[in-house]
Protein backbone atom coordinates (compact mmCIF):
# COMPACT_ATOMS: atom_id res chain seq x y z
CA UNK A 1 0.00 0.00 0.00
CA UNK A 2 2.64 2.78 0.81
CA UNK A 3 4.39 1.69 -2.33
CA UNK A 4 1.56 2.34 -4.40
CA UNK A 5 1.55 5.72 -2.66
CA UNK A 6 4.74 7.04 -3.63
CA UNK A 7 4.30 5.61 -7.00
CA UNK A 8 1.50 7.90 -7.17
CA UNK A 9 3.45 10.64 -5.58
CA UNK A 10 5.92 10.31 -8.02
CA UNK A 11 3.92 9.80 -10.59
CA UNK A 12 3.58 7.11 -13.39
CA UNK A 13 2.61 6.23 -16.95
CA UNK A 14 0.46 3.26 -19.02
CA UNK A 15 2.94 2.62 -21.96
CA UNK A 16 1.93 -0.01 -24.58
CA UNK A 17 5.00 -0.65 -27.19
CA UNK A 18 4.50 -2.61 -30.52
CA UNK A 19 6.91 -3.95 -33.20
CA UNK A 20 8.86 -6.72 -34.15
CA UNK A 21 11.32 -7.27 -31.15
CA UNK A 22 9.29 -5.97 -27.97
CA UNK A 23 11.61 -8.83 -26.21
CA UNK A 24 14.79 -7.00 -27.43
CA UNK A 25 13.32 -3.64 -26.09
CA UNK A 26 12.00 -5.28 -22.68
CA UNK A 27 15.34 -7.05 -22.22
CA UNK A 28 17.08 -3.97 -23.02
CA UNK A 29 15.13 -1.57 -20.48
CA UNK A 30 16.25 -4.89 -17.92
CA UNK A 31 19.77 -3.89 -18.74
CA UNK A 32 20.04 -0.86 -17.93
CA UNK A 33 17.85 -1.00 -14.66
CA UNK A 34 14.66 0.74 -15.75
CA UNK A 35 11.97 -0.35 -13.32
CA UNK A 36 8.95 -1.52 -15.46
CA UNK A 37 5.66 -3.35 -13.65
CA UNK A 38 2.73 -4.63 -14.09
CA UNK A 39 4.09 -6.12 -17.61
CA UNK A 40 1.80 -8.19 -19.28
CA UNK A 41 0.74 -8.73 -22.87
CA UNK A 42 -2.48 -7.49 -24.70
CA UNK A 43 -3.22 -9.30 -28.06
CA UNK A 44 0.17 -8.08 -30.23
CA UNK A 45 1.46 -5.44 -27.96
CA UNK A 46 2.65 -5.18 -24.66
CA UNK A 47 1.86 -3.24 -21.98
CA UNK A 48 3.56 -2.27 -18.95
CA UNK A 49 3.87 1.02 -15.98
CA UNK A 50 6.90 3.11 -15.48
CA UNK A 51 7.95 6.01 -13.95
CA UNK A 52 8.37 9.63 -15.29
CA UNK A 53 12.04 9.45 -14.88
CA UNK A 54 12.37 5.98 -15.99
CA UNK A 55 10.40 6.96 -19.33
CA UNK A 56 12.78 9.68 -20.08
CA UNK A 57 15.48 6.82 -20.50
CA UNK A 58 13.93 5.45 -23.53
CA UNK A 59 14.67 7.38 -25.79
CA UNK A 60 18.01 5.84 -26.78
CA UNK A 61 16.58 2.52 -26.30
CA UNK A 62 13.39 3.08 -28.86
CA UNK A 63 16.15 4.23 -31.50
CA UNK A 64 18.21 1.50 -31.14
CA UNK A 65 15.06 -1.10 -31.38
CA UNK A 66 13.03 0.80 -33.72
CA UNK A 67 9.82 1.05 -31.01
CA UNK A 68 7.81 3.53 -30.48
CA UNK A 69 6.43 3.82 -26.45
CA UNK A 70 2.79 4.94 -26.52
CA UNK A 71 1.58 6.61 -23.38
CA UNK A 72 -1.72 5.67 -22.77
CA UNK A 73 -2.77 6.80 -19.54
CA UNK A 74 -1.34 9.35 -17.09
CA UNK A 75 -1.21 8.65 -13.05
CA UNK A 76 -0.12 10.48 -10.32
CA UNK A 77 0.49 13.98 -7.96
CA UNK A 78 2.18 15.66 -11.15
CA UNK A 79 -0.97 14.82 -13.21
CA UNK A 80 -2.94 16.18 -10.82
CA UNK A 81 -1.10 19.33 -10.35
CA UNK A 82 -1.06 20.02 -14.09
CA UNK A 83 -4.75 19.12 -14.36
CA UNK A 84 -5.81 21.68 -11.99
CA UNK A 85 -3.01 24.42 -12.53
CA UNK A 86 -5.43 27.18 -12.89
CA UNK A 87 -7.00 26.39 -9.27
CA UNK A 88 -3.42 26.75 -7.05
CA UNK A 89 -5.38 27.62 -4.45
CA UNK A 90 -7.80 24.69 -4.18
CA UNK A 91 -5.16 22.09 -4.47
CA UNK A 92 -2.45 23.83 -2.19
CA UNK A 93 -5.64 24.04 0.17
CA UNK A 94 -6.13 20.26 -0.11
CA UNK A 95 -2.86 19.77 0.67
CA UNK A 96 -2.64 21.88 3.39
CA UNK A 97 -5.66 20.10 5.03
CA UNK A 98 -3.54 16.83 3.89
CA UNK A 99 -0.67 17.57 6.20
CA UNK A 100 -2.91 18.86 8.88
CA UNK A 101 -5.15 15.99 9.44
CA UNK A 102 -1.23 14.07 9.11
CA UNK A 103 -0.46 15.50 12.39
CA UNK A 104 -3.41 15.49 13.82
CA UNK A 105 -2.96 11.27 13.76
CA UNK A 106 0.41 11.41 15.59
CA UNK A 107 -1.96 12.59 18.99
CA UNK A 108 -4.04 10.81 21.21
CA UNK A 109 -7.27 13.08 21.05
CA UNK A 110 -10.32 10.92 23.05
CA UNK A 111 -9.69 8.39 25.86
CA UNK A 112 -12.55 6.37 26.34
CA UNK A 113 -12.91 3.98 29.19
CA UNK A 114 -14.61 0.94 29.38
CA UNK A 115 -16.33 -1.51 32.17
CA UNK A 116 -15.68 -0.96 35.77
CA UNK A 117 -19.00 0.61 38.03
CA UNK A 118 -16.71 1.29 41.20
CA UNK A 119 -14.88 4.48 39.58
CA UNK A 120 -16.06 7.13 37.26
CA UNK A 121 -14.69 8.12 34.30
CA UNK A 122 -13.72 11.48 35.69
CA UNK A 123 -11.72 9.99 38.37
CA UNK A 124 -9.66 7.56 36.36
CA UNK A 125 -9.00 10.10 33.71
CA UNK A 126 -7.81 12.36 36.88
CA UNK A 127 -5.86 9.45 37.96
CA UNK A 128 -4.24 9.12 33.97
CA UNK A 129 -3.32 13.14 33.80
CA UNK A 130 -1.29 13.02 36.94
CA UNK A 131 0.75 9.96 35.60
CA UNK A 132 1.24 12.33 31.97
CA UNK A 133 -1.15 10.27 29.90
CA UNK A 134 -3.93 12.57 28.79
CA UNK A 135 -6.00 13.78 25.40
CA UNK A 136 -3.59 15.72 23.42
CA UNK A 137 0.22 13.41 24.03
CA UNK A 138 1.66 12.24 21.85
CA UNK A 139 0.80 8.75 20.53
CA UNK A 140 4.48 7.41 21.00
CA UNK A 141 4.79 8.49 24.15
CA UNK A 142 1.69 6.17 25.17
CA UNK A 143 2.94 2.47 26.28
CA UNK A 144 -0.40 0.46 26.95
CA UNK A 145 1.64 -1.99 28.73
CA UNK A 146 2.82 0.38 31.67
CA UNK A 147 -0.67 2.07 31.38
CA UNK A 148 -2.11 -1.45 32.39
CA UNK A 149 0.57 -2.09 34.92
CA UNK A 150 0.21 1.04 36.53
CA UNK A 151 -3.72 1.36 37.03
CA UNK A 152 -3.00 -2.42 38.83
CA UNK A 153 -0.87 -1.46 41.10
CA UNK A 154 -2.63 1.59 41.98
CA UNK A 155 -6.30 0.04 42.51
CA UNK A 156 -6.31 -3.11 44.45
CA UNK A 157 -9.74 -3.57 43.38
CA UNK A 158 -8.91 -3.65 39.79
CA UNK A 159 -7.88 -7.02 38.71
CA UNK A 160 -7.88 -7.05 34.95
CA UNK A 161 -6.73 -3.90 32.49
CA UNK A 162 -6.67 -3.54 28.99
CA UNK A 163 -5.01 -0.36 26.90
CA UNK A 164 -4.96 -0.17 22.73
CA UNK A 165 -4.60 2.30 20.39
CA UNK A 166 -6.70 2.63 17.94
CA UNK A 167 -5.96 5.45 15.88
CA UNK A 168 -6.47 8.71 17.64
CA UNK A 169 -7.94 6.64 20.54
CA UNK A 170 -6.80 5.11 23.64
CA UNK A 171 -9.10 2.79 24.31
CA UNK A 172 -8.99 1.45 28.50
CA UNK A 173 -11.05 -1.48 29.61
CA UNK A 174 -11.33 -2.15 33.57
CA UNK A 175 -12.83 -5.41 35.51
CA UNK A 176 -12.73 -4.87 39.23
CA UNK A 177 -11.88 -8.07 41.21
CA UNK A 178 -15.38 -8.97 42.08
CA UNK A 179 -16.41 -9.32 38.46
CA UNK A 180 -15.02 -12.18 35.95
CA UNK A 181 -12.00 -10.82 33.62
CA UNK A 182 -13.94 -10.43 29.55
CA UNK A 183 -13.12 -13.45 27.69
CA UNK A 184 -10.13 -13.01 25.40
CA UNK A 185 -8.29 -14.27 22.18
CA UNK A 186 -4.97 -15.69 21.93
CA UNK A 187 -2.46 -14.59 18.66
CA UNK A 188 0.25 -16.11 19.66
CA UNK A 189 0.45 -20.04 20.88
CA UNK A 190 -0.45 -19.82 24.52
CA UNK A 191 -1.42 -22.28 27.68
CA UNK A 192 -4.66 -21.81 29.43
CA UNK A 193 -4.51 -21.09 33.41
CA UNK A 194 -6.93 -20.58 35.82
CA UNK A 195 -7.38 -16.91 36.95
CA UNK A 196 -8.81 -18.05 40.42
CA UNK A 197 -8.47 -20.82 43.47
CA UNK A 198 -11.10 -23.36 41.87
CA UNK A 199 -12.33 -26.64 41.06
CA UNK A 200 -12.72 -28.03 37.88
CA UNK A 201 -15.94 -29.08 37.05
CA UNK A 202 -15.76 -30.20 33.13
CA UNK A 203 -13.14 -29.73 30.69
CA UNK A 204 -13.76 -30.31 26.99
CA UNK A 205 -9.87 -30.22 25.46
CA UNK A 206 -9.91 -29.41 21.24
CA UNK A 207 -6.37 -28.06 20.97
CA UNK A 208 -3.16 -28.55 23.32
CA UNK A 209 -2.45 -30.59 26.63
CA UNK A 210 -5.00 -30.78 29.22
CA UNK A 211 -3.29 -31.07 32.70
CA UNK A 212 -6.04 -31.04 34.80
CA UNK A 213 -9.49 -33.21 34.73
CA UNK A 214 -12.82 -33.12 36.18
CA UNK A 215 -12.99 -32.64 39.73
CA UNK A 216 -9.23 -31.18 39.89
CA UNK A 217 -8.64 -28.55 42.16
CA UNK A 218 -6.73 -25.62 40.94
CA UNK A 219 -5.22 -22.53 41.95
CA UNK A 220 -4.89 -19.02 40.32
CA UNK A 221 -1.87 -19.45 37.73
CA UNK A 222 -2.08 -23.18 37.58
CA UNK A 223 -1.99 -24.17 33.81
CA UNK A 224 -5.09 -26.28 32.86
CA UNK A 225 -4.43 -26.95 29.32
CA UNK A 226 -0.75 -26.91 27.78
CA UNK A 227 -0.10 -25.07 24.52
CA UNK A 228 2.62 -27.10 24.34
CA UNK A 229 1.96 -30.41 22.26
CA UNK A 230 4.61 -33.23 22.34
CA UNK A 231 6.03 -35.41 18.96
CA UNK A 232 6.88 -38.99 20.13
CA UNK A 233 8.25 -41.34 17.52
CA UNK A 234 7.04 -44.98 17.04
CA UNK A 235 8.82 -46.16 20.62
CA UNK A 236 7.31 -43.36 22.84
CA UNK A 237 10.02 -41.41 22.91
CA UNK A 238 10.21 -37.68 23.02
CA UNK A 239 11.51 -36.28 19.74
CA UNK A 240 10.00 -32.79 19.62
CA UNK A 241 7.34 -30.12 21.00
CA UNK A 242 4.95 -27.79 19.36
CA UNK A 243 3.66 -25.01 20.42
CA UNK A 244 0.20 -24.16 20.00
CA UNK A 245 -3.04 -21.76 20.89
CA UNK A 246 -4.96 -24.24 23.64
CA UNK A 247 -8.48 -24.50 22.91
CA UNK A 248 -10.53 -25.76 25.34
CA UNK A 249 -13.99 -25.70 27.31
CA UNK A 250 -13.66 -25.53 30.50
CA UNK A 251 -16.15 -24.72 33.70
CA UNK A 252 -15.08 -24.41 36.75
CA UNK A 253 -16.67 -23.92 41.02
CA UNK A 254 -15.65 -20.72 42.21
CA UNK A 255 -16.99 -17.76 44.42
CA UNK A 256 -17.38 -14.22 44.54
CA UNK A 257 -17.08 -12.42 48.21
CA UNK A 258 -20.05 -9.86 47.99
CA UNK A 259 -20.12 -6.65 50.61
CA UNK A 260 -21.88 -3.60 50.30
CA UNK A 261 -22.57 -1.09 52.97
CA UNK A 262 -24.62 2.05 53.18
CA UNK A 263 -25.92 4.54 55.72
CA UNK A 264 -28.95 5.05 56.59
CA UNK A 265 -28.86 8.72 57.01
CA UNK A 266 -28.77 10.33 53.17
CA UNK A 267 -29.21 13.68 51.71
CA UNK A 268 -32.26 14.08 50.05
CA UNK A 269 -32.16 16.28 46.28
CA UNK A 270 -35.40 18.05 45.95
CA UNK A 271 -35.29 19.60 42.24
CA UNK A 272 -36.72 22.30 42.27
CA UNK A 273 -37.32 22.34 38.22
CA UNK A 274 -35.45 25.27 37.85
CA UNK A 275 -32.46 24.43 34.83
CA UNK A 276 -30.08 27.12 32.90
CA UNK A 277 -28.44 25.57 30.01
CA UNK A 278 -24.73 26.65 28.25
CA UNK A 279 -22.89 26.41 25.31
CA UNK A 280 -18.94 25.24 24.50
CA UNK A 281 -16.92 24.33 21.93
CA UNK A 282 -13.65 22.94 22.50
CA UNK A 283 -10.41 22.79 20.42
CA UNK A 284 -7.45 21.21 21.09
CA UNK A 285 -8.54 20.82 24.56
CA UNK A 286 -9.27 24.36 25.13
CA UNK A 287 -12.75 25.37 26.16
CA UNK A 288 -14.62 28.46 24.58
CA UNK A 289 -17.82 28.67 26.91
CA UNK A 290 -20.62 30.84 24.96
CA UNK A 291 -22.80 30.59 28.36
CA UNK A 292 -21.55 29.00 31.06
CA UNK A 293 -24.60 28.54 33.90
CA UNK A 294 -22.29 26.99 36.81
CA UNK A 295 -23.06 29.28 40.31
CA UNK A 296 -26.48 29.96 38.78
CA UNK A 297 -27.67 28.71 42.28
CA UNK A 298 -26.45 27.76 45.52
CA UNK A 299 -26.99 23.53 44.89
CA UNK A 300 -26.85 22.52 41.58
CA UNK A 301 -26.36 19.66 39.70
CA UNK A 302 -23.99 19.60 36.18
CA UNK A 303 -24.77 17.77 33.61
CA UNK A 304 -22.64 17.86 30.44
CA UNK A 305 -23.45 16.40 27.31
CA UNK A 306 -20.29 16.23 24.83
CA UNK A 307 -19.98 15.36 21.24
CA UNK A 308 -16.52 14.59 19.56
CA UNK A 309 -16.08 15.18 15.87
CA UNK A 310 -14.41 12.29 14.40
CA UNK A 311 -13.65 10.97 10.83
CA UNK A 312 -14.05 7.29 11.21
CA UNK A 313 -14.55 5.12 14.58
CA UNK A 314 -11.04 5.68 15.04
CA UNK A 315 -10.09 8.65 14.21
CA UNK A 316 -11.23 11.46 16.36
CA UNK A 317 -10.14 15.30 15.74
CA UNK A 318 -9.37 17.66 18.57
CA UNK A 319 -12.70 19.54 18.24
CA UNK A 320 -15.59 18.79 20.89
CA UNK A 321 -19.04 20.68 21.57
CA UNK A 322 -21.51 20.22 23.86
CA UNK A 323 -23.70 21.54 26.36
CA UNK A 324 -23.67 21.97 29.75
CA UNK A 325 -26.62 22.24 32.08
CA UNK A 326 -27.59 23.09 35.93
CA UNK A 327 -30.01 21.80 37.78
CA UNK A 328 -31.08 23.38 40.96
CA UNK A 329 -32.17 21.47 44.15
CA UNK A 330 -32.90 22.06 47.98
CA UNK A 331 -31.33 19.33 50.57
CA UNK A 332 -33.45 17.50 52.97
CA UNK A 333 -32.14 14.89 55.68
CA UNK A 334 -33.47 11.52 55.48
CA UNK A 335 -33.51 8.21 56.86
CA UNK A 336 -33.77 5.05 55.59
CA UNK A 337 -36.54 2.97 57.56
CA UNK A 338 -34.92 -0.77 57.66
CA UNK A 339 -37.52 -2.29 55.12
CA UNK A 340 -36.52 0.78 52.73
CA UNK A 341 -32.60 -0.26 53.49
CA UNK A 342 -33.17 -3.71 53.01
CA UNK A 343 -34.83 -3.40 49.31
CA UNK A 344 -32.11 -1.42 48.21
CA UNK A 345 -29.47 -3.93 49.44
CA UNK A 346 -31.45 -6.55 47.79
CA UNK A 347 -31.81 -4.48 44.45
CA UNK A 348 -27.51 -3.79 44.23
CA UNK A 349 -27.37 -7.48 44.91
CA UNK A 350 -29.61 -8.48 41.96
CA UNK A 351 -27.66 -6.00 39.57
CA UNK A 352 -25.06 -7.75 40.60
CA UNK A 353 -25.89 -10.94 39.43
CA UNK A 354 -26.91 -9.53 36.44
CA UNK A 355 -23.46 -8.09 35.75
CA UNK A 356 -22.29 -11.80 36.84
CA UNK A 357 -24.62 -13.32 34.34
CA UNK A 358 -23.63 -11.13 31.30
CA UNK A 359 -20.33 -12.53 32.02
CA UNK A 360 -22.12 -16.25 31.15
CA UNK A 361 -21.27 -17.00 34.76
CA UNK A 362 -23.89 -19.19 36.45
CA UNK A 363 -25.09 -18.70 39.80
CA UNK A 364 -25.25 -21.92 42.17
CA UNK A 365 -25.57 -20.61 45.43
CA UNK A 366 -26.34 -17.20 47.22
CA UNK A 367 -25.23 -16.70 50.73
CA UNK A 368 -25.21 -13.06 51.08
CA UNK A 369 -26.93 -11.90 54.22
CA UNK A 370 -28.55 -8.37 54.84
CA UNK A 371 -28.76 -6.97 58.20
CA UNK A 372 -29.01 -3.23 59.64
CA UNK A 373 -27.03 -2.34 62.53
CA UNK A 374 -25.24 0.53 63.67
CA UNK A 375 -27.31 3.45 61.91
CA UNK A 376 -26.10 1.09 58.52
CA UNK A 377 -27.34 -1.33 56.26
CA UNK A 378 -24.42 -4.16 55.73
CA UNK A 379 -25.13 -6.76 52.93
CA UNK A 380 -22.18 -9.48 53.08
CA UNK A 381 -21.47 -13.30 52.38
CA UNK A 382 -20.46 -15.77 49.39
CA UNK A 383 -21.80 -16.50 46.09
CA UNK A 384 -21.04 -20.00 44.77
CA UNK A 385 -21.01 -19.97 41.26
CA UNK A 386 -19.68 -21.65 37.73
CA UNK A 387 -17.98 -19.94 34.80
CA UNK A 388 -14.87 -20.26 32.83
CA UNK A 389 -12.48 -18.92 35.38
CA UNK A 390 -9.36 -18.82 32.67
CA UNK A 391 -6.96 -16.66 30.49
CA UNK A 392 -4.16 -17.16 27.98
CA UNK A 393 -0.74 -17.06 29.00
CA UNK A 394 1.73 -16.78 26.33
CA UNK A 395 4.57 -19.54 25.69
CA UNK A 396 8.12 -18.59 26.03
CA UNK A 397 10.47 -20.20 22.91
CA UNK A 398 12.18 -21.99 26.24
CA UNK A 399 9.36 -23.90 27.40
CA UNK A 400 9.12 -25.52 24.11
CA UNK A 401 12.37 -25.96 22.12
CA UNK A 402 14.24 -28.75 23.17
CA UNK A 403 17.81 -28.74 23.91
CA UNK A 404 20.07 -29.62 20.09
CA UNK A 405 22.27 -32.69 21.01
CA UNK A 406 25.27 -33.85 19.11
CA UNK A 407 24.84 -36.64 16.92
CA UNK A 408 28.67 -37.72 17.40
CA UNK A 409 28.97 -37.24 21.19
CA UNK A 410 25.73 -37.15 22.01
CA UNK A 411 26.51 -33.78 24.95
CA UNK A 412 24.29 -31.04 24.42
CA UNK A 413 25.82 -27.91 22.59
Amino acid sequence: MLVRFFQWLRGYLYVRIRGTAPERFINLCCNKNIGLWELARVKEDYQFRISIKNFKKLRPIARKTGIVPHITRKVGFPFFLHRYRKRKGFVLGLLACAVLVYILSLYVWDINLEGGSKYTADTMLQFLQEKDVYAGILKRKVNCQEIEETIRLAYNDIGWVSAEMKGTRLIINITETNMPAPAQKALQPSHIVATKDAMVKSIITRTGTPLVREGSVVKKGDILVSGIVPVMDDFGVLINQHPVVADSDIVCKTYYDYKEVFPLAYTYKNYTGSTKKGYYVSFLLKKLFLYNPRYSYNTYDIIVNEKSIHITDSFYLPFRYGTITAREYTEEKKTYTKEEAVSIAEARLEYYFEQLRKHNVIITQNNVKITVENNKCIAQGRILVEEPAWEYKTIIEDEWRLPQTDEHSGNDN
